[in-house]
């Protein structure tokens, strides 16, 4: 039994060191009803880098995460200022508001073929689609977890079960009367060696104390 837990504890792990966990470059842009925002996700191993553009392709920021430490580290480029957020354990909390649906629909997103995943919260007048994409991104449900410990950037989405190796294509969030709020599709997806050194905070940055 202890030969057979330890096995699985070494594989398991092993899946985020494999050489067939996704590195590179995911970009995303994300729009509401007030303005649109560009997101590229830089990915090598167990750190991810994830810069914040706005529609002038200014750098507005930049947050460093590593998933082996449970750090995250916001930076601000134009002030040459840094931060690290304050990761809190998850509150036990009931999912009873929270619908959530794996279904059968498929779409091809950016020539990747989708599957649709909803959750849904009544009392918040939200649903959220996710149009899913399953290859080797293993990363993102580790990132969905320790970003949930953050500011909840991920709630609907960390309530779903058994989401290893997918990452959402397209997100759209709409009102329970089907008002779109807000949205978010991958543009492109880049599998490329990433130089280490984004993911270190530069020498000139001060740490701002909360």
């Amino acid at each position: 039994m202890i030969n057979f837990l330890l096995s699985f504890v070494i594989l398991f792990s092993g899946m985020f060191n494999s050489p067939d966990a996704f590195e590179g470059s995911i970009e995303i842009v994300c729009s509401s009803f007030y303005d649109t925002s560009y997101f590229t996700y830089y990915v090598k191993k167990q750190n991810i880098r994830i810069d914040k553009f706005d529609d002038k392709n200014t750098l507005i920021q930049s947050m460093l995460i590593d998933l082996d430490k449970d750090e995250v580290f916001v930076l601000s480029p134009e002030k040459k200022l840094y931060k690290q957020l304050t990761t809190n354990d998850e509150l036990p909390e009931t999912d009873e508001n929270f619908i959530i649906l794996k279904t059968e629909n498929s779409r091809t997103v950016n020539g990747y073929e989708c599957y649709q995943w909803r959750v849904k919260n009544a009392e918040r007048n939200i649903e959220v689609a996710y149009w899913v994409w399953q290859n080797n991104f293993y990363f993102f449900e580790e990132l969905v977890h320790l970003l949930n410990r953050t500011d909840k950037t991920y709630e609907f989405f960390n309530k779903i079960p058994e989401t290893q190796g997918f990452f959402p294509m397209l997100t759209v969030e709409r009102t329970l009367l089907r008002r779109e709020k807000s949205r978010a599709s991958v543009v492109n997806i880049s599998s490329k060696t990433v130089d280490e050194s984004i993911f270190k905070i530069p020498s000139d940055f001060e740490l701002v104390k909360l």
